[in-house]
């Protein structure tokens, strides 16, 4: 089974609305409607067979909400090949209340997302979140190293991310964007090797701005093939998730390119999502 670790819809009322936002503030292009119909057919012209839906949670009133959602999606999984994990904001308060609830649904992670949290993923609000899904066995998978729309200030640094580990050690931490977005360097010295997991959303080639907005090419170069080689190398293969970020990254082509790097085996494809996100 091949599985994008990392992917993102919205309902099909704002669908629109909100990417068109999204695409300007990131000055980077969608590749579907990022509507679950638009990512079944995506999946299908790719040859994936699952995509995990990470749903980010910007202010504290919709967590419940937003859970209930990823709930009720994971009811149709066997026909839509949709798998959704939950989340958490920093400022709900009932969130050890809230973590048991979804777990006990069947929820088998969360998505945490510092930079539109606007907190720093070593803040106390963040470490006690990670600590309680750690006690329940739930992943945590959180946005790692700078963020496309939000350049002034870096919400979950690898300095950031060696804090948790040294007060926390979460046995199921995924660090999204190969550990550290536009921070490989630091990911590549430090993180890789650690015990984490990285999934390859958004970091190989370079980004495609939207129509009529141009970005200087330079500003678009993301990870090059020999560092990401070197980064799973040294990281180990068993611990590196497939994904692409859809509808920020192409199913196909990212999968494509993965292929001609020779990154072709069940376990990056498929087998680890499977195991840290206990995918049925």
């Amino acid at each position: 089974m091949i599985i994008d670790a990392h992917t993102h819809t919205f309902p099909e009322k704002i669908a629109a609305k909100v990417i068109a936002q999204l695409q300007d503030k990131a000055k980077s292009r969608a590749y579907t409607e990022a509507t679950d119909a638009a990512l079944q057919v995506s999946m299908k012209e790719a040859g994936i067979d699952c995509s995990v839906l990470l749903p980010v949670m910007t202010s504290p009133a919709q967590v419940e909400k937003l859970n209930s959602l990823a709930i009720e999606k994971n009811t149709s999984f066997h026909e839509t090949g949709i798998f959704s994990l939950g989340g958490m904001h920093p400022d709900y308060e009932s969130y050890r209340e809230e973590l048991a609830r979804i777990k006990a649904a069947g929820i088998t992670g969360i998505k945490l997302h510092p930079a539109y949290q606007n907190v720093d993923l070593d803040d106390i609000r963040f470490l006690r979140i990670i600590e309680r899904a750690a006690e329940l066995e739930l992943a945590v998978v959180i946005h790692a190293g700078w963020d496309i729309g939000i350049m002034h200030h870096n919400f979950s640094s690898v300095d950031h991310i060696c804090t948790v580990l040294k007060e926390i050690a979460p046995p199921k931490f995924v660090l999204a964007h190969l550990g550290s977005w536009k921070d490989w360097d630091a990911v590549e010295t430090t993180l890789a090797g650690e015990n984490v997991y990285m999934d390859t959303a958004f970091v190989l080639g370079n980004y495609e701005p939207p129509d009529g907005i141009t970005v200087p090419p330079e500003d678009t170069k993301m990870l090059s093939d020999a560092q990401f080689l070197r980064i799973v190398k040294k990281h180990g293969e068993d611990k590196i998730l497939f994904a692409t970020d859809s509808p920020w990254g192409h199913q196909k082509r990212t999968l494509e390119h993965l292929r001609t790097l020779g990154i072709d085996g069940e376990n990056i494809l498929g087998a680890n999502a499977q195991a840290v996100y206990n995918i049925p």
